[in-house]
């Protein structure tokens, strides 16, 4: 398919203005208004990452959506997905059809351009350099304003350090939350959500095999076999695979790097490179020690959390469902600092030092009081607030000092506003 048909088919508004696109419907994320406030006031560019399948193109579809019903005209509203097989990934096509949107539907040059155009770029992470190409339209101080998605941090995040400092404003959109699959899937029933309540699509399945068969196609593989090896332009998937599938079993667990190398044939550094780009491409999570020294952390023990907590559906090993609430809750504090504390064979599952805050997560229906000894010491010793996460409140048998208790299925409020 040509270039040019493809830009006028992915926006109908310009042939009809009543159009809307399909995903006006939906139900909007819990953080929709907020992007589009942000989006609309703010003249940075506008990056929207996250995992595959979570909402991104829907969100901004939404945002497209708000944007002509508030009468803006349709033809400086351009939207285009890099996600299709037909596209050249190269600098060239980024910048064909921005010139194409706006010397042939604007009718315009660039130098004389004055009304407000909007250029929402999807799945942008694999075209050469496109950093450098907005950068540039950026600098000219033209009346543009950017949205551009991918489905890995590494190439929003990382190449915008690089070129776009201080021009780019990102966020991350999180897989549903709890509250997000009650209001919109109309379901309640938390350990579900646990397994398969982050991806909406996974709504409609009533069969566990297809379930399972979609997390790992549409997901998992696009981003293993596909993303990564474009980005990193590497030739084998094959190793990734491999330590990613190693590391579900142990969610929630001190990860012992010897053992990994040995297990897995890798060399030390390949092991830690390999852990970044998992980290990066947001299919893992990390949480370091902590022991109060910031300049020690990275050398110190850590635990990695998979990027969805569904993903540990697919451990061939079962996982208990405590560590499936523990990654769940470690999924909140992806942006909050967080860190583990472990002294000897003691630990806390979470501490946040800057807000001097202590969590700990006990999902079982009787909470040992000797399970929570060091807890308590640690609490009273640093002077820190405790949160405990149980499964529910009667599970306790003894009050603990200065802690909020939290239900697992409730707590996801309290936890985003810490």
């Amino acid at each position: 398919m040509e270039i040019n048909d493809l830009i006028h088919l992915q926006n109908p508004w310009w042939r009809d203005p009543g159009t809307f696109p399909n995903e006006t419907n939906l139900p909007k994320r819990d953080g929709f208004d907020s992007f589009f406030n942000h989006f609309t006031k703010n003249k940075l560019i506008s990056g929207l990452t996250g995992l595959r399948r979570i909402g991104k193109t829907t969100l901004i579809k939404q945002t497209i959506t708000e944007l002509l019903k508030r009468k803006t005209d349709p033809k400086t509203i351009f939207y285009f997905s890099f996600d299709e097989p037909t596209v050249e990934e190269n600098r060239d096509v980024l910048d064909k059809i921005i010139n194409y949107f706006i010397k042939i539907v604007n009718r315009t040059e660039l130098y004389k351009l004055k009304k407000q155009l909007y250029i929402i770029l999807d799945e942008i992470q694999t075209v050469a350099y496109w950093q450098d190409i907005i950068k540039r339209y950026y600098d000219f101080n033209l009346p543009i304003k950017f949205i551009v998605t991918g489905s890995a941090s590494l190439s929003i995040l990382r190449k915008s350090q690089e070129s776009l400092a201080g021009r780019i404003i990102t966020t991350s959109l999180a897989p549903f939350s709890y509250d997000e699959y009650q209001r919109i899937a109309g379901k309640n029933d938390f350990e579900d959500y646990l397994d398969f309540g982050q991806f909406p699509e996974l709504w409609n399945f009533d069969d566990q095999t297809r379930k399972i068969n979609y997390l790992k196609d549409s997901i998992l593989a696009k981003v293993l076999e596909v993303d990564i090896i474009k980005l990193y332009k590497l030739r084998k998937t094959y190793d990734f695979e491999r330590l990613f599938w190693s590391l579900l079993p142990n969610t929630g667990q001190i990860i012992k790097s010897g053992r990994l190398i040995t297990d897995l044939g890798f060399k030390k550094a390949t092991l830690f490179k390999y852990l970044s780009v998992l980290e990066k491409s947001l299919l893992i999570n990390k949480i370091l020690n902590y022991n109060g020294s910031f300049r020690s952390e990275k050398r110190l023990l850590r635990k990695i959390y998979p990027g969805s907590v569904n993903f540990l559906k697919l451990s061939i090993d079962p996982i208990n469902i405590g560590f499936k609430v523990e990654s769940y809750i470690a999924g909140l504090l992806i942006d909050k600092q967080a860190y583990l504390c472990r002294e000897r064979d003691k630990e806390i599952d979470f501490i946040l030092p800057q807000k001097k805050i202590a969590i700990e997560v006990k999902y079982q229906n009787r909470v040992d009081p000797m399970d929570l000894v060091f807890f308590r010491k640690f609490l009273k010793e640093k002077d820190y607030k405790g949160i405990l996460i149980v499964k529910n409140p009667d599970s306790l048998s003894k009050k603990i000092e200065n802690t909020e208790i939290l239900t697992s299925d409730s707590c996801a409020q309290q936890i985003r506003n810490l």
